[in-house]
């Protein structure tokens, strides 16, 4: 009898099965199971590596798994696929917004506003990364205070009393520029406490263990306490890095004059 020839998916039945895996994923993406929703999501890719819903739908799992990179990767191949895609730029905006690069996050913001400026999710994203970009910059400077004036002698009885409240003045502008102008080193300690919360204390601290002349007598042959130290301090630093780039959403000037719903269901 001859042999039976191996049964050939056609494109349709491809298409149903990546429909139906994505489903899943998708599924599991809305219960936050999303080491199960990734594994959907690239068996999909399996059949069809250019899937653009596919795609899309891995880099915002892979961004919720917090692997930036792997998010951007997938945003850029659907764009390459499709460049107009408003969900691939989203991804591509996120993503780079999740790296630190927040002129390039900018831009795909602002390339996604002017395509659909009804979708409120990209002033949202123009606006927290121009604050992320304001807050890597630094404060702005203070403006200068009050300019102290002496008044001339003989044109009045209170020409003493005027000078010295214009010298108070002037020092009370002073004080008040020096204390609206910390250095950068106390401004970044500030941020730091705001962000890490009572963990700032133990930054701090390993931080001054890792400067100690001593602390390389007891690292051992099996056991280097500076090693462990330097990795705690470098994931607290990811950490605060992390949660300044999330604080700037918190702290808009027009966030509550847009509707609560930035992301339509189909997104």
């Amino acid at each position: 009898m001859p042999r039976k020839k191996p049964k050939v998916d056609t494109l349709e039945e491809i298409e149903t099965n990546i429909k139906l895996l994505c489903d899943q994923s998708n599924n599991h993406m809305k219960v936050r199971a999303y080491e199960k929703a990734l594994f959907g999501y690239n068996q999909a890719l399996e059949l069809n590596g250019t899937d653009i819903n596919a795609l899309i739908s891995r880099s915002k799992c892979y961004l919720l798994l917090g692997e930036a990179s792997k998010a951007l990767q997938d945003a850029e191949t659907a764009l390459g696929e499709d460049k107009n895609n408003i969900r691939a730029i989203y991804q591509k905006a996120e993503s780079l917004y999740y790296l630190g690069q927040f002129e390039q996050s900018l831009m795909f913001f602002h390339r996604g506003l002017r395509a659909r400026p009804e979708l409120a999710l990209f002033r949202l994203g123009v606006q927290k990364t121009q604050e992320a970009i304001e807050n890597t910059i630094g404060s702005k400077p203070a403006p200068p205070g009050p300019v102290a004036t002496v008044p001339k002698s003989g044109k009045s009885r209170k020409s003493g009393e005027d000078t010295a409240k214009s010298q108070a003045a002037g020092a009370t502008g002073t004080s008040a520029r020096t204390r609206q102008t910390p250095s950068r080193a106390d401004l970044e300690r500030r941020n730091a406490r705001k962000l890490l919360g009572e963990l700032c204390v133990d930054k701090e601290y390993l931080e001054k263990l890792l400067l100690h002349p001593d602390l390389v007598r007891a690292d051992t042959h099996t056991e280097s306490v500076s090693a462990y130290a330097r990795e705690a301090v470098e994931f607290l630093n990811k950490r605060q890095e992390f949660w300044r780039q999330q604080r700037p959403c918190t702290a808009l000037p027009n966030h509550k004059n847009l509707p609560h719903d930035a992301l339509p269901k189909w997104f």
